[in-house]
This record gives structure tokens, sequence and C-alpha cells, in this order.
């Protein structure tokens, strides 16, 4: 049984997922197991995985046939899944058992295939069915918080080679996403603007870190930058919640996806990154002062000990220079 453990010095909650342990290979290191023919996500091995939950086919089969082009199960090792949430205090200690949402959205048939590999068309076919997975479990009101995110590569967390995403609904708000949120809602009351506004027009006119753009979206490497190589993604129209992200939206959002991943995969020859939703919870006000973004994290260095004793990072890479390289690659031929 799962359970979510609260630190009672800092506040922060920690998820103790028993499941997740009894995955195979689970502590091996740099390397993301898996071939086609043993690979659950894989078309004619959907019998490895929980009945799914959304499928995308352009032909008419049953469920959990082959021929899809995107498909979202339960995880079979969740890290979260009890049926009921209930606080307890043992000692001073405070736990919530791991109730939640876990699932896997398979992003692609093709065993090998990366985000930059793929089509315009297929990147958006996986904004929809994001979309449509995170609106179906934002109607759950004991989930407080969703969090979407992608580990591509070992040495970004993932134990499987077959891209894939995941969805985690959890019945808390994480101490991370608090904080932003915090210092969100100061700037509002303070300013009567959104924080992220305000950083786009910034961003804008000094156009140093800024990578790519199109009608809708703006790419740049944050002021900031925790990562080596990190970039955001942002709606240039204030948008608090993925959910109301229109059609055109979501076909802006693919393609200035495709053009980054394809920029990243021009320029290293083997990248692990995580994409992280930063999503918002159902809070009074929050559309006034919160603004839905990506942010995408090469996994170029390693997190070492300052960095996990202190939470201050030791960025390699000036975010400016970061702009200045990706902004050079050539992909005129998409």
């Amino acid at each position: 049984m799962s359970e979510i453990r609260k630190d009672i010095v800092t506040g922060e909650w920690t998820i103790i997922a028993v499941e997740r342990g009894k995955r195979p290979h689970d502590f091996k290191k740099n390397q993301a197991y898996g071939t086609q023919k043993d690979c659950p996500f894989c078309p004619g091995n959907e019998h490895q995985t929980p009945p799914e939950v959304l499928a995308y086919r352009d032909v008419d089969v049953n469920p959990n046939e082959e021929k899809w082009n995107v498909r979202v199960v339960p995880n079979k090792y969740a890290a979260v899944k009890e049926k009921k949430v209930v606080e307890t205090i043992r000692g001073f200690y405070e736990t919530i058992t791991g109730y939640g949402v876990h699932e896997v959205l398979i992003d692609t048939p093709l065993h090998e295939s990366t985000g930059g590999q793929f089509s315009t068309t297929q990147i958006e076919l996986i904004l929809k069915a994001i979309k449509e997975r995170y609106m179906e479990i934002a109607k759950n009101e004991k989930i407080k918080y969703i969090q979407v995110f992608k580990n591509q590569g070992a040495d970004a967390g993932a134990t499987l080679q077959h891209s894939h995403w995941q969805i985690i609904g959890v019945p808390l708000l994480p101490d991370k996403q608090r904080h932003i949120l915090d210092g969100c809602k100061r700037y509002y009351q303070h300013h009567q603007k959104c924080v992220y506004c305000e950083m786009l027009r910034y961003e804008q006119d000094s156009t140093l870190r800024i990578i790519d753009k199109n009608d809708l979206f703006i790419c740049f490497a944050p002021y900031a930058s925790r990562f080596c190589y990190e970039t955001w993604i942002m709606p240039k129209q204030h948008l608090f919640d993925y959910g109301h992200l229109s059609e055109q939206h979501i076909t802006s959002l693919a393609q200035i996806i495709k053009r980054l991943l394809v920029r990243y995969e021009k320029v290293f020859d083997d990248i692990s990154y995580n994409i992280c939703f930063m999503g918002s919870p159902q809070e009074n006000m929050i559309d006034k002062y919160f603004h839905w973004h990506i942010q995408i994290l090469p996994r170029l260095t390693n997190i070492a000990g300052f960095e996990l004793s202190t939470g201050c990072y030791i960025n390699p890479s000036p975010p400016e220079l970061v702009a200045e390289t990706l902004r050079k690659v050539d992909i005129d031929e998409l």
C-alpha cells in the first residue's frame, strides 16, 4: 500500500510507492531497458498492460488491439492508486493514503522513435490525448493537483526505452507548486499583473533568450535556468490551465515542441530530458495570476551534493548562450 508522508520540518510530501519497487530492473542505472520483442508498449503486446482508458486509431478495431497511434493505460506499477483519502497522525508524523491516479500515455507505436522524429501531427495527437485525460481526471474533486510529464532517456528517469508520458493526480498540492503559486500571488497582489505575462513581455523586448515563437507560443531559455540548456514554452495569451487550450493552441504548441526537440537532437547526439507541464490546482483567483507553461529540463549534468543540500543549482551554461546556440540550428526543412 502506497502512502504520502509529510516531512514535519519542511512540510514537503513524499510518496512511499511500494508497488514501484516491483518493477523489473528497477535499480539499474544508465540503462533504459527493453527490446521491441518484450516491450509492453509495443503493438502486439497490449495484453502486457492494464486495459486502455483511451486510444486513437485510424481503423475500427476492438479496444486493446493493435493499429493505434496513441494509447493511454493505467500504470501497472502506480505510485498512487489507493481507493480512499485517509489522513492519519502517527506519533507526530502526518500521513495520507496513496490515493490518486497514475496513467501512462504511450505516444508512438514505434519502439525506438524519439520526440524529434515525431511528425507535428503525431505530437498534436499526443497533446489532444493529454488534454482529454487531464480533463477527465480533473473531474475528481479529491484530486487537487495533476502532473503531466515525460522522462526521455535513462538519465531522465526512464526505465523503458519506448517513448511515453505519465499523468499523475494526487490529493494534495505539492510543496514546489505551492511555492510557485505563492510567488505568483505575491506579484499579482503588488502589481495587479501576471508575473509570467510580464516575463514574456520583458523577454520579447530583450530577445536575448528567445529561441523560437509562433502566433500563439514563445520558446525561451529562462533567465535563472537551473539545468544546462533548460527551455520553457509559454502561451502568449494568459491561460492558466491546460484544459483551456483550444484546438488552434494545440496545433500551434505541437509545432513549437517539434521544432525545439529537433534542435535538441541536432545539437546533442543522445540527449535525456524531462518535459514538465506546470499546471494549476483548483484554487480561488488562480486564473488571475497563474500562467500555464511547459518546462523542458535536459539532463546533461548530474544533480549533486550542493544542489541536493541547498536547493540552489549550479548551471555552467548561460541561458543567453543556450538561446543563441539553439536559435542557429537549421530547421528550415520542417
